[in-house]
This record gives C-alpha cells, structure tokens and sequence, in this order.
C-alpha cells in the first residue's frame, strides 16, 4: 500500500469540506424569498387582534351581549374597533337570544354601538330570521335598525321592506317603508 504523503492531508481535507459544503448548499430550500403579504398598518390603528371574544352585561345583569370576530383593528383616538367575520349574541334572561353574523362590522365603545355589513343574517331562538346588508345595535335603547333592504321571515308570515326598527326591550318590530307582507300559512281569513 502506497502512502500519501503529510503534505497533501490538509489539501484533501479542504476538498471534502467543500464538497459538503457543495451537498449542503444544493439541497436545503432556499431561504432567501421575501413574503408578498405585508402586515400594513391601517392609519390611525394602535393595535391588531385575532380571535375576540368579548362581552357586556346590560339592565343589571338580566341581559347580556357578546361579540366575537375573527381580527380586529383597534383605533385609539376615536375608541373604535373594525371587525372582520363579526357574529353578535344577545342574550335576555328569559330563555330568547338573537344571534346577528355579518363579513365586517365596527364596534363604538364609548356609544355603545355595533354596526355589522355585508351579508348580515340575524337569526332568534323563537323561530325569526332577518337578513339584510347593514345592521346597527344600540346598547343604550337595547335596540336594533337599518335603513336597508330588509327580509324578516317568521314562523308563517315573511316581510320585506327598506328600513328596521326592532325594540329588544319591548319585544316588537317594525318595518318603516315599502312594505310587503306575506302569510304563508295558518286560517288567515
């Protein structure tokens, strides 16, 4: 067997370090792409949130609302937050609820109003439906109303109109213009 000589041991060692570094540089993914979404801040916005989830007791304690969204953008001078996937829960101590969804929404914490857009589908335990594209709720006069086309479907009866007055406290609504009833079954006459 043949020797290699001393001198030629730190060449061959310089040979296979490059080859493994050769190895190493052609198989690992390249880290060097840069992401086109950019978290861009909205003007005005202090903070960011995912996941909320957020409740308020109302009429000491008889009742409750509660609000969750998938994001939200908090705006520190004017105590708003906008809201994306929004779904708002109101809740009364006898047994009814009425859950309101909508895309986008906008939470005024110092009015105490919560306006939902795009889509807004409103649904109560006892049987009521409303469907519409924008949707305002007073905490104050416990109430809720659009000015928009509006769809209520009830247990035999379905109305359509251009605006909404729901009194949460009282229990009733009430379609303001343009409206159309239609009973869909029961004795009606």
């Amino acid at each position: 067997m043949k020797r290699i000589p001393i001198l030629m041991w730190p060449i061959g060692g310089i040979l296979v370090l490059l080859v493994i570094v050769a190895l190493f540089l052609f198989r690992v993914p390249r880290l060097v792409k840069v992401s086109s979404k950019t978290s861009a801040w909205r003007p005005g916005e202090s903070l960011k949130i995912c996941d909320i989830r957020y409740s308020q007791d109302y009429r000491n304690g008889e009742g409750k609302w509660e609000l969750k969204a998938k994001e939200g953008h908090f705006f520190d001078k004017t105590q708003m937050v906008a809201l994306k996937d929004v779904l708002l829960k109101l809740e009364s101590s006898k047994d009814r609820s009425f859950t309101i969804k909508g895309n986008e929404g906008d939470y005024f914490r110092e009015s105490g109003e919560i306006i939902l857009r795009g889509d807004v589908m409103g649904r109560s335990t006892n049987g009521y439906q409303i469907e519409t594209s924008l949707l305002i709720y007073r905490e104050k006069e416990e109430a809720v109303e659009t000015d928009k086309p509006i769809r209520v479907i009830g247990p035999f009866f379905e109305v359509r109109g251009d605006s909404l007055y729901i009194d949460l406290k009282e229990r009733t609504f009430t379609v303001k213009r343009n409206v159309l009833t239609t009973v869909n079954k029961g004795d009606f006459l």
